[in-house]
């Protein structure tokens, strides 16, 4: 019962402190903090997509984790130079399954 508590407290006060910011125009969080909002959205993605790609199946194994990590390359250099997201995606998925079906021609058990 405790910790159900605690979760709803705890929803509760994540959720006001945010709302607070939507909802008033002169309510602003400190400049200090201000300053370091951009960078909260590429770490959560970031803390979501490493272990998704350094681990895709809940533990490292080379035969999943090489594959996910040339593919993510790949998407990273291919957006870098075209600015193109869809392509990147497009082209590190593509990769990505031409590895594995590569991998799978050749027998290498996964």
């Amino acid at each position: 019962m405790f910790e159900l508590l605690a979760i709803v407290l705890g929803g509760i006060v994540t959720f006001v402190t945010r709302a607070l910011f939507l909802v008033s125009k002169k309510l602003r969080p400190p400049k200090r903090v201000e300053k370091y909002l951009p960078l909260v959205g590429p770490a959560v993605l970031g803390a979501i997509a490493v272990p998704g790609i350094l681990a895709p199946r809940g533990e490292v194994s080379l035969v999943d984790t090489i594959p996910a990590v040339i593919a993510a390359v790949v998407t990273w250099l291919v957006w870098k130079l075209t600015k193109q997201t869809a392509l990147g995606l497009v082209a590190g998925l593509g990769l990505w399954w031409a590895i594995l079906a590569v991998m799978a021609a050749l027998g290498v058990p996964r």
